[in-house]
């Protein structure tokens, strides 16, 4: 059975997607525009960089708890494989073709032929390990859980901080490893399944994602500035800030009110449908976008709506015409 609330944060997520892509042409330009620009593109680029996290705390919400079922879980693994491998492809040729870039295919186990297509490459990791997760999740007692979620803590947020002394860390904790994709992906499953238990007003939870937003932009500005050079250190997510406002992103979403204009109901079911497409296919938007016109010179307040809201129609338009494609539509 869908969850309206779920589907919700599917579509929120997708758009911020598409506006930290956006944000980041702006931010990369730096110095070549103003320090406002910058700054409005780095708070825009940091409050959407919850999205990504949401999109896993979203699957973890909807898969972590569910009987293990290896053949199932194979078959998932095995479509989103082939899907994969179609996306490289594509954009292996569209690089080549349109963007007249090259490719090292020594590079393919580590950098897609696109930047955005980590997201798959991260998602088939915990779809092969499915099982195991969901066998350890069910048989886990709420104390051993939220352990569990400290190690992670532990784990992740350790790694960012040495990074910072570039120390790295040879043994990691047992069974435990520094995957902030995986510890979203439970964090979803408990927030969602203990969501009753969270007592804290919705209006502090808000002033947690406000203050972390804030401060993940006021930094990013703070040490680019310096530097005079776009930084984005702050924007890993791995950043014990961006986690804390991804979490609360979640919970408030989870408690956005029930009655809603029919309207809106009906953009988000679609919109969520054609989710998964959109991130995949978006980038074809944004590149041409990109090469045809200097985005940045634009500025910041009214260019990185406007290029948002092109790409995100464009793309919608495009996927929800090749999904309604027999045998097309399995990529999208």
């Amino acid at each position: 059975m869908r969850n309206f609330h779920l589907d919700q944060m599917r579509v929120i997520s997708c758009i911020m997607v598409i506006a930290i892509h956006v944000c980041n042409i702006y931010n990369r330009a730096f110095p070549d525009l103003s320090q406002i620009d910058y700054s409005i593109a780095a708070f825009i680029n940091s409050f959407s960089r919850i999205s990504v996290p949401i999109f896993f705390m979203v699957s973890g919400a909807l898969m972590a708890g569910r009987e293990p079922n290896i053949k199932k879980s194979l078959d998932r693994f095995l479509k989103y494989f082939i899907i994969t491998i179609f996306w490289c492809a594509f954009y292996f040729l569209w690089t080549k073709l349109y963007l007249n870039d090259t490719y090292d295919f020594h590079d393919i186990l580590t950098t897609p032929t696109s930047k955005h297509l980590w997201f798959l490459y991260a998602l088939l990791s915990i779809y092969l390990a499915l099982p195991l997760i969901q066998t350890l999740i069910r048989n886990l007692s709420d104390k051993i859980l939220y352990y569990m979620l400290i190690l992670f803590g532990i784990s992740v947020f350790g790694g960012y901080i040495l990074d910072f002394a570039d120390i790295s860390v040879q043994y990691p904790i047992a069974i435990i490893s520094q995957n902030q994709y995986l510890l979203f992906f439970v964090l979803g499953y408990v927030l969602y399944n203990k969501k009753d238990k969270i007592t804290e007003k919705t209006k502090y939870i808000g002033l947690v994602f406000a203050v972390c937003g804030v401060a993940v932009a006021v930094c990013t500005c703070v040490v680019s500035f310096i530097q005079n050079a776009h930084k984005d250190v702050f924007f890993q997510y791995r950043n014990p800030m961006l986690v804390l406002a991804s979490i609360s992103a979640f919970i408030i979403m989870l408690r956005f009110p029930k009655n809603i204009p029919q309207a809106w109901e009906k953009f988000v079911r679609h919109v969520s449908d054609n989710s998964f497409g959109i991130y995949v296919f978006h980038a074809v938007f944004l590149n041409v976008i990109d090469k045809e016109f200097i985005m940045y010179k634009v500025p910041a307040w009214f260019g990185i709506l406007l290029f948002v809201t092109i790409i995100f129609i464009l793309s919608d338009i495009f996927v929800n015409i090749f999904r309604k494609i027999k045998y097309i539509n399995y990529f999208f």
